[in-house]
């Protein structure tokens, strides 16, 4: 069986090296390709943004200029479809224009997406209007809220809709010995300072949660405030920070060490209905940190408060700044909560397992 997998995304090759020694993450694309193969049934191919910058066939330069490169990866593998028995596109910004292309079909490879999120305005009217769920035979969600929204608003076939859970890399994102860890920076000294970390930018709402941390000078803050993902604005950009709150990239070797040398794992997020801060929250669990997240509409898929971590309400700085300074002052609460959060990753949310939910949609 060919399957062809749209990535929205400039792929990374040649990681092999760096995987194996553990100074890299599997990219969930290679992953998913290197799951199809295994045992010789299928054959996948990989189709990303360098590969749309490269054809020069009429209709991918032409949507490529006119409508950006997503629309153009959509294009592309509506050209090369009759190679293939299933296409999967990761995400519905793919998926929305293929399954447009598709309806021109007699005969097409079955289609398998993932909904990040589907209930924006946009993404409705194709639901609702243009039927582009007939085009497809199974859309990933995950987020609860996500899967309640597609059946019951856009009228999707309820069997057509598959909860999952997202995933971390278990292997990278691990719990590290304490001296495998190389500190970020220099203790100031106190020896009852602790540190807490966050990362991303999708929908985080950082100036609650440097409100919080503000009068807490023994609190040292690190914000991993980037995302190749996001088009969210850095709200931790020309402000102002507090002398115990800093914000800068970190790559993932570093990202990882981050998370490592820190007592817990915050997510602040302004209210939303999907799983935006889900990659933070499974990273920070996969390495055995406890985790304190903002209950939004959307993030109730993951944390368990009380159980996998700690949650409180959207844009409640007092709220924030009493479970941080709870978790701080009890080692007993942070260790049983890490310890509950990475079990519940390893059965529900590895790469693997994401992987092998995957490939069930492409070959049923």
């Amino acid at each position: 069986m060919n399957i062809l997998l749209l990535i929205p995304s400039v792929l990374k090759s040649g990681l092999e090296d760096q995987i194996q020694q553990r100074t890299h993450p599997r990219m969930d694309y290679n992953a998913l390709a290197q799951g199809l193969e295994t045992g010789g049934e299928h054959k996948a191919v990989l189709l990303g943004y360098e590969e749309v910058q490269a054809d020069t066939r009429f209709l991918v330069s032409m949507a490529r200029s006119i409508c950006g490169l997503d629309p153009a990866l959509a294009v592309l593998g509506y050209l090369e479809r009759s190679k293939y028995e299933a296409i999967f596109s990761n995400g519905e910004n793919i998926a929305i224009p293929l399954a447009l292309l598709l309806k021109f079909c007699r005969m097409r490879p079955r289609h398998v997406t993932i909904g990040h999120r589907l209930s924006t305005g946009k993404k409705r009217l194709f639901f609702t209007l243009a039927k582009v769920q007939r085009q497809i035979d199974v859309i990933f969600v995950y987020a609860t809220t996500q899967l309640q929204f597609a059946v019951a608003r856009l009228a999707v076939p309820a069997q057509q809709v598959r909860l999952i859970a997202f995933h971390a890399d278990d292997v990278f994102f691990a719990p590290q010995a304490a001296g495998d860890v190389a500190p970020q920076s220099p203790s100031n000294g106190h020896s009852s300072e602790k540190q807490i970390c966050s990362a991303g930018l999708e929908w985080r709402d950082y100036p609650t949660l440097i409100d919080a941390v503000s009068d807490l000078p023994n609190l040292r803050v690190r914000l991993a405030a980037a995302s190749p993902w996001s088009k969210h604005a850095n709200e931790t950009a020309n402000r102002q920070l507090p002398e115990n709150v800093d914000a800068r990239r970190y790559e993932y070797l570093a990202l990882r060490d981050l998370y490592a040398e820190s007592d817990f794992v915050v997510v602040p997020l302004y209210e939303n209905d999907f799983q935006a801060g889900v990659t933070t929250l499974l990273e920070g669990m996969a390495m055995g940190k406890a985790v304190i997240v903002t209950r939004t509409t959307g993030q109730t898929d993951v944390v368990i408060d009380g159980e996998t971590g700690l949650e409180v309400k959207p844009g409640d700085s007092a709220a924030w700044k009493a479970a941080i300074q709870r978790l701080s002052e009890d080692a007993a609460l942070r260790s049983r909560l890490g310890a509950a959060a990475r079990q519940w990753v390893e059965q529900n949310a590895t790469l693997d397992r994401w992987v092998s939910e995957i490939i069930k949609g492409l070959s049923d």
